[in-house]
């Protein structure tokens, strides 16, 4: 199975393309697609949108593991997130690939055994699990644990709460 993890952000969107089965699992790329405040909201989601568009043909992921929608205390970031979330979720699904969406609080429970982790236990912890020689950016990491979370949650009751 090859998963494609996404941390949607409207500036440092973090993906990761693992493969692998629910004991064992390797990482085959991570990074970050960037994006700058000069550049209009449209420009921006175009420019997500192609690069997600790309990984997928590159990688030919089964599936697509996102952060569930959460509750924003800024309105403007809930917005925007939304924007990114769906972007990706277009592309993904029009490229084929079944969408998984995960809490964020099962994404932290499953990756470093607690739903409140701080983003650095969930670097930590993804980089150990994978065997990096390094802890992964932070957007990037938190793409890599919700395709860790599909790994172990695929196929079992309850999976995307």
């Amino acid at each position: 199975m090859r998963i494609l993890g996404v941390d949607p952000s409207l500036r440092s969107t973090g993906y990761a393309i693992l493969e692998g089965d629910r004991r064992k699992q390797k990482v085959v790329e991570f990074g970050l697609i960037k994006t700058t405040s000069s550049e209009s909201l449209e420009d921006s989601l175009k420019h997500i949108a192609a690069s997600i568009e790309d990984v997928v043909r590159q990688h030919a992921p089964d599936s697509l593991a996102i952060e569930n929608v959460f509750t924003a205390r800024n309105s403007r970031v809930a917005l925007q997130l939304g924007h990114v979330r769906g972007v990706v979720i277009l592309v993904c699904t029009r490229c084929g690939l079944n969408v998984h969406p995960y809490a964020a609080t099962r994404i932290k429970e499953t990756v470093a055994g607690y739903g409140r982790a701080s983003k650095e236990q969930v670097q930590n912890m993804v980089a150990r699990t994978l065997g990096l020689a390094e802890n992964p950016p932070s957007d990037a990491a938190d793409a890599i644990a919700a395709a860790l979370t599909h790994f172990y949650w695929s196929g079992q009751e309850g999976a995307s709460s």
